[in-house]
Formats: structure tokens, C-alpha cells, sequence
């Protein structure tokens, strides 16, 4: 949900077995693009059935965008790691360059961070023992003591911008962090460095609040100074922190979308660019519904929940759970409205959330990933196989950071593993989603599959302009326990075509009829959501067709609609926005190792 695909590759795999281990994959979902990443070229994989960690045959396939809704990972999380893969070096400053805003032209100014005096000499960085843990509390819960502190912290950082525009430690060098990481500026193996889509998103982030957090706490003269999270999976949180919305302060930003976010607003974590008529209570509760689809439902396995792994040579694209919902509605949310006009005159690219180049000049921006960051141990607290990644290529990767000392450092994903050898914990907050399963049924019994057409009279689908039920039958019935817990069953959606200049988005239901209120997400019917925001790579692009796969795992859903039994499902999809002009190719269920 709330992805979007690059619109010129085609999908190409040689994985078709309805009991792969691999799913079909298509190419990275993407809500910010990211300049030039959009070549095609060859990798070579391992893929083995027995161990997610273990390869053991090898094939060659294209760089591809694999679709997370509010499914899963699993084709993705058994195509890797790769036997030959190099972990991501830290990137080397030397070739940094101009950074391309998403969607537009080259961003305006260098986002390259200022050249340490030996750049082949930088060390790797230690963390410092600490006889307090720095703690951080929710946003919406902090006192005017501590509002004023972070308004102290954050004026003195962006004072650096005028006295010394080339300090690393200043507001607008730290935002570039952000910018060139993330919109081309680095190359690393010949190909752009992008630290989204993948499992470097949550490593890269928890490093730069770290440091980021480390030099707000240096200028105030304070080493407990922690950053706040935005608390957004819990009903007080689910709205922007009243300290953010003070005119003339330095945690205000006037490039926001001041209509979405006025009046303490509540946010929807689904946000696909149009408001959800419905209410506020309706709004959390929907909320609940997508925090436990994606740090339950959807993320049982490591991989699920971190991304696909991005290593030297061979990056296969994916966003992990978290990383797609909530993480990029919460930037579109707050970003300017695309083709709006800027405060100051200009088009709106999304600035200052809504793209990845401008993020970092909105304070909101630390405060939203302090959450994201916090969602990384709350995952793990939920148990079973949620745990950090045991691959070295993960553990081995690196980036590029100044200290709060202004000392330049390597770090390895390897050290930020645990917040509290890190430094830091986060002040406990309830987490109500952990005990949201949808269990409110919309259908009574099991929906009569053979008044429905079966699916291969209804694929393929010139458009999907009605809501459109069918059936279709699935590969096994009456799995036991162990079954489940080897195979998830998946829901693949394959050749979804749309022009990818348009704001897009379905969703997609199990055993209901036609007759489905698509403003309530609580129904244990509800399975996924597939959404794409318009994105046009290069100036020159003249193909705007998207062609991608939505997978979304069901297992769950099928024991929760007591459905395990039965050969014959019934599926409905509900246009949402642009549904005249999505067609789609195909449908299938089959089973996938974890």
C-alpha cells in the first residue's frame, strides 16, 4: 500500500512453480524516485527452499520492484542473500555529486557533505559507554520545559547555517544527509546509492538520529537530550504534535499540506493523497487496522519486516512492512500537496516531507523516524521469528557520518542493533494494535463461490472501473500447523498496468460480497490495499505505463474467516482511485517458504 513503480521495466522471472519458494517479484515500490535508478540490468542470485539464509541454486534475474501492500516479502526473502554479494561499503565522497529531485530537475545546491582531510582515512566509529540512557518520550506527551529545550537545540543548529554554512553539524547540512543518500548523489559499484527499498532503511535511520540527537544534546549543553517520537501508532498520538505547529518557532516548517494537517487533524496512515470521508474514530481505528496487518499479519519473518536485501552489485528492491505503511503516508500526509504552489512561489514536489531531497528540512521529520526507529524494537518484543537479521552482508554494511564533535566516522549496521548499548531507550508507550485483529465479519458463512465467475473468465481485466467479485481455488486445503508455519500462502495479482502519472490505489477482500464499505479497514475480510502515486523518472520519459504484481499474504485471514477447508475462495477488489484505468493480467494462490 502507498507504493508506487517505476513505469519501464518489465518483469521477467523464470519462478513460476506454484510451490516456489521465490514469488514473483516485481520492481521496487517507490513513493519518493530517485533520479537516474532506473536502468535495467542482470544480477545473479541464490535461491534455495529449505533456509531463507541458505542458497543453493543459482539464477539470473533482472533488477526488479517487488510490491509490498499489506502483504508480504516472501518472494524476495528467498532469493537472498546472494553467495557472491559484497555488503554496501561506506560511500565514498569523492564521487559525490548532483543529488535529482523526484519527479523534477537536479536538486539546486550540493546535498554532498563537506570532504573530511583524509578521506581515506576515516575511522570507524565507537560508541561511547554512558551512565544514562537518553530517553525518549512522545511527542504529543512532552512540557513546555522540554519544548523549549528542543526549540533551543534546533534554533543554534539552524544558526550554524548562517555563520558557517559548511559546518556538518548545521540544519541544513544535516538535512543533506538525507538528499544524498536517497536522491543519487552517491555511487557506490557503479550504480546510485538509495538507502530506501531495502534493508538499509532501518539501520541508515537509527545511525542518523543517533548522531543527529548526539549534536542537538552538544549545542544545549545537555548529553540526556533525547528527540521525541511521534507516536502514531497509538489514538493520542495519531495526530502532528501541537509544538510542530507553532508559527515562528524553529520546529515550524510552512512548507507543509496546512489543509490536511489543520485543526489536530487525524492522520490516516494509508493516505493515498485523497481524504477518507469518514470519522475521526473511524480514521483510528482503521489506523489500528493497518499497524496490525503490517507488524503482524504481514511481518512474521526478518526479511518481511526489514526490505530485501541491497548489496554491492546486486540490489533487488523491496520496502519492508513498516517502511511502506506507515512510513510513506506519513510523508505525504504531512508534505505539500504535488503541483501545488510553494509558500514563496515555485511547484510543489512534495517539499518538505513529501520528497526525499527536502525531508530533512522539516523537524517533523526526526520526530516521524524516532517512531519508526521505536517500531524496530517493538517488532522484536512481539516474538516468534522476529529478530534482527543474522546475514553478513547486512551486519557488514556502512555509512558515512560527521560526530557531534564534528569527526568524521564509519559504522556498521552491526552496532546499532540495541538502543540501549547505543545510548537511548524510548519512554513506554501502550501499543493498543497489538490485540487490533480484525475480527468484525461482514459476510456471514462462506460467501457461494459458484454464483461468482471463476477467475479465468474475469483475467484478464481491461479495467477495473466496479468493485469485481470472483473465485478462485487454492492449492492445498486443511494445512496443519507445521505446513503453515514452512509455507505462507499467498494472493498474486501479476501484470497490473496503469499509467503511473495517476493516483492509484484498490483494495482487495476475502469472502465478501460486492457490497463493501471501503472506509472501514476493521473487517477480518479485509486483506490488503495496493496504492501508487504519480511518478515520472526523467525528463525524457515518454513510456508512463506501469507494469507490476501485488502479492498479499492470506494464511492468516483464511483461519481467522474459518476458510482453511475450503478448495474455492471468493476475492473482491475495490477501486479506490483510478480504477478506469487499471487493468489487470492475472491471478494466482500459491505457496511460498517464509
Amino acid at each position: 500500500m502507498a507504493s508506487v513503480c517505476n513505469s519501464t521495466t518489465t518483469l521477467k522471472t523464470p519462478f513460476t512453480s506454484s510451490t516456489s519458494s521465490l514469488a514473483s517479484t516485481p520492481k521496487p515500490g517507490q513513493l519518493f524516485l530517485h533520479g537516474k535508478r532506473n536502468q535495467t540490468f542482470k544480477v545473479s542470485c541464490k535461491v534455495s527452499n529449505s533456509d531463507q539464509n541458505q542458497n543453493v541454486e543459482t539464477n539470473s534475474v533482472d533488477r526488479r520492484n517487488v510490491l509490498l501492500g499489506l502483504g508480504g516479502l516472501y518472494g524476495v526473502a528467498n532469493a537472498i542473500p546472494l553467495a557472491s554479494a559484497t555488503p554496501i561499503p561506506s560511500p565514498d565522497l569523492k564521487s559525490c555529486g548532483r543529488a535529482i529531485i523526484s519527479d523534477g530537475p537536479p536538486v539546486p545546491y550540493s546535498c554532498c557533505p563537506p570532504k573530511p582531510d583524509d578521506l581515506d582515512k576515516v575511522p570507524y566509529y565507537r560508541i561511547p559507554s554512558t551512565s544514562k540512557l537518553r530517553v525518549r518520550q512522545p511527542a504529543h506527551a512532552v512540557d513546555e520545559e522540554y519544548i523549549a529545550k528542543y526549540n533551543l537545540a534546533i534554533s543554534k543548529m539552524r544558526e550554524l547555517d548562517k555563520t558557517d554554512p559548511s559546518n556538518p553539524l548545521g540544519f541544513k547540512q544535516q538535512a543533506n544527509i538525507h538528499c544524498a543518500y536517497c536522491n543519487g548523489a552517491y555511487i557506490i559499484g557503479g550504480k546510485e546509492l538509495q538507502v530506501h527499498n531495502s534493508w538499509l532503511f532501518f539501520p541508515f535511520h537509527r545511525w542518523y538520529l543517533y548522531f543527529y540527537e548526539r549534536i542537538l544534546g552538544t549545542l544545549i549543553d545537555d548529553p540526556t537530550f533525547a528527540l521525541p517520537y511521534w507516536n502514531w501508532d497509538h489514538p493520542k498520538g495519531m495526530r502532528l504534535p501541537p509544538m510542530f505547529s507553532r508559527k515562528g518557532t524553529a520546529l515550524y516548517d510552512e512548507r507543509r499540506n496546512q489543509t490536511a494537517i489543520a485543526n489536530g487533524a487525524v492522520m490516516d496512515l494509508g493516505s493515498y493523497g485523497d481524504e477518507v470521508q469518514t470519522t475521526e474514530l473511524q480514521k483510528m481505528t482503521n489506523n489500528l487496522t493497518l499497524m496490525y496487518r503490517q507488524m503482524v499479519t504481514n511481518a512474521p519473518c526478518p526479511l518481511l519486516f526489514f526490505g530485501a536485501p541491497y548489496v554491492l552489485g546486486n540490489n533487488v528492491e523491496a520496502p519492508g512492512t513498516i517502511e511502506n505503511i506507515p512510513h510513506i503516508p506519513v510523508h505525504i500526509w504531512v508534505g505539500t500537496v504535488r503541483g501545488s504552489t510553494l509558500p514563496g512561489g515555485g511547484t510543489s514536489y512534495g517539499e518538505d516531507m513529501g520528497n526525499f531531497y527536502s525531508a530533512g528540512l522539516d523537524p517533523v521529520f526526526y520526530c516521524h523516524h524516532g517512531n519508526v526507529d521505536r517500531m524496530w524494537n517493538e517488532w522484536k518484543a512481539i516474538g516468534g521469528k522476529r529478530r534482527d537479521l543474522s546475514q553478513k552482508d547486512w551486519l557488514n554494511s556502512e555509512f558515512f557520518f560527521y560526530d557531534e564533535h564534528k569527526n568524521p566516522y564509519r559504522v556498521k549496521v552491526r552496532d546499532c542493533l540495541d538502543t540501549k548499548t547505543m545510548g537511548y531507550d524510548f519512554a513506554p508507550m501502550p501499543t493498543p494494535w497489538r490485540n487490533f485483529k480484525p475480527k468484525r465479519k461482514t459476510t456471514s458463512g462462506k460467501v457461494n463461490t459458484a454464483a461468482l465467475p471463476p477467475a479465468s473468465q474475469v483475467f484478464p481485466l481491461a479495467k477495473m472501473d466496479k468493485n469485481i467479485s470472483f473465485s478462485i481455488d487454492r492449492p492445498a486445503t486443511s494445512r496443519t500447523q507445521q505446513d503453515k508455519n514452512e509455507q505462507e500462502e499467498m494472493l498474486t495479482f501479476t501484470g497490473i498496468k496503469y499509467d503511473n502519472r495517476q493516483y492509484i490505489r484498490f483494495d482487495v477482500y476475502l469472502n465478501i460480497d460486492k457490497n463493501v464499505n471501503p472506509d472501514e479497514l476493521d473487517k477480518a475480510e479485509f486483506a490488503g490495499s495496493y496504492t501508487s502515486l504519480p511518478h515520472v523518472h526523467r525528463a525524457n520519459e515518454t513510456e508512463h505505463t506501469a507494469n507490476v504484481t501485488f502479492q498479499l499474504a492470506i494464511t492468516e485471514l483464511l483461519e481467522d474467516m474459518s476458510l482453511e477447508d475450503e478448495k474455492t475462495i471468493a476475492v473482491t477488489l475495490v477501486p479506490r482511485k483510478g480504477g478506469e484505468g487499471i487493468s489487470v493480467e492475472g491471478v494466482k494462490i500459491d505457496l511460498a517458504a517464509c
